[in-house]
């Protein structure tokens, strides 16, 4: 993640509206849109993260931490979790 060059298009907030249900989860927008500018460099995305304030768990197992997120009063999306591991195996007695 450190050194991964990752860019960003800044693009105009007035043609996204929010989807998602309960609580919206994404912006899109239904038509095209232009970027602001040519794309820019992320850097360090670790460091992107810290600077935000952004918690970031490097798990082996996402599956335990997940199965707290869902019992939990947090808002939430697994919209990526097809692209997870598959859940393990209980071990056998």
């Amino acid at each position: 993640m450190r050194t991964t060059r990752l860019y960003a298009y800044r693009l105009p907030a007035g043609r996204f509206r929010p989807i998602g249900e309960p609580q919206p989860h994404a912006h899109v927008s239904t038509g095209p849109v232009e970027p602001l500018g040519p794309p820019e460099p992320v850097g360090d995305l670790i460091e992107c993260h810290a600077a935000a304030g952004i918690q970031l768990r490097l798990l082996d197992n996402l599956w335990p931490f997940w199965d707290q997120v869902i019992t939990s009063t947090v808002g939430f999306s697994g919209i990526r979790l097809r692209n997870a591991r598959p859940r393990p195996e209980p071990a056998s007695p």
